[in-house]
């Protein structure tokens, strides 16, 4: 038998637990990379499939039964981050361009929620699948894999003190297109921290703005000089939480002087 390269949208759907419809709408918006054939229906490539969802998708004989294919994710694979990969007393240190594979990619894998605080905020790509390319900009929009997360039920709330007119024109675009639920942002131009909480299990404290130069994909440079921590320390977490929520719930907004600009500033 050969190794099967395409899935279609019905194996998709068993594999991750998501609707058919669910599946149809990421590969209509090209947030997942697929194929049309003449009939209307999908299919996609392994690869993709795997890298998009953080799976690793056994028993791929061709064969006439699609039941067959089963996701492990507790395989280690591109982007997949259990808990057992970090324990509950580490506190590790993040330096430079690991920032992508410690941070992006865990956000990547989320399974319930995803909170980002973030000074700048610019155009992102993800790093291309095979079926993309290999070209910088060949990767799918880091805000459009945001707002498919939404999609498929993942919390998303963003605070940011200054996003780039690129990225904004970038958000008013996907946002249109996608209408994703469970996607919220807020402007906040006294914000200059940058926190990212994952599935609020997990936390990155640190230097480092969502933007290329931040997280080592500089176009033309390897990155800035960045350095954070990672940690599942249940204290460390649940204060990066509350710190998240004071400036989400408007708690500083009275005294600060800047409160009118920030409500005049929005994105969608």
């Amino acid at each position: 038998m050969s190794i099967k390269k395409y899935i279609n949208t019905a194996e998709v759907a068993k594999l991750t637990g998501l609707q058919q419809d669910d599946i149809r709408n990421l590969a209509k918006t090209n947030v997942l990379p697929s194929h049309k054939n003449r009939r209307g229906h999908y299919r996609f490539n392994v690869d993709a499939v795997e890298k998009y969802f953080g799976i690793v998708i056994d028993n791929l004989e061709q064969v006439d039964e699609p039941s067959v294919l089963t996701a492990n994710p507790s395989k280690e694979s591109v982007i997949d981050y259990s808990k057992s990969s970090l324990p509950s007393n580490d506190t590790r240190l993040i330096i430079n361009e690991n920032h992508y594979q410690e941070v992006i990619e865990r956000i990547c894998a989320a399974k319930s929620s995803v909170k980002i605080m973030t000074a700048n905020f610019k155009r992102f790509r993800l790093k291309p699948t095979g079926s993309q390319g290999e070209n910088y900009n060949d990767g799918t929009p880091f805000i459009k894999y945001l707002m498919a997360k939404a999609i498929q039920g993942v919390s998303v709330q963003v605070i940011c003190s200054m996003p780039s007119s690129s990225f904004r024109g970038e958000w008013k675009e996907f946002y249109q297109q996608m209408n994703p639920e469970l996607f919220e942002y807020m402007f906040c131009e006294r914000n200059h921290a940058k926190v990212v909480i994952v599935d609020d299990q997990i936390a990155y404290v640190g230097s480092a703005n969502i933007t290329p130069a931040g997280l080592g994909q500089g176009v033309f440079t390897p990155g800035n000089f960045e350095v954070g921590i990672l940690t599942m320390n249940p204290e460390i977490v649940s204060s990066a939480t509350t710190l998240f929520y004071t400036i989400w719930n408007n708690a500083h907004c009275d005294k600060c002087h800047r409160a009118d600009m920030c409500n005049a500033k929005k994105l969608i």
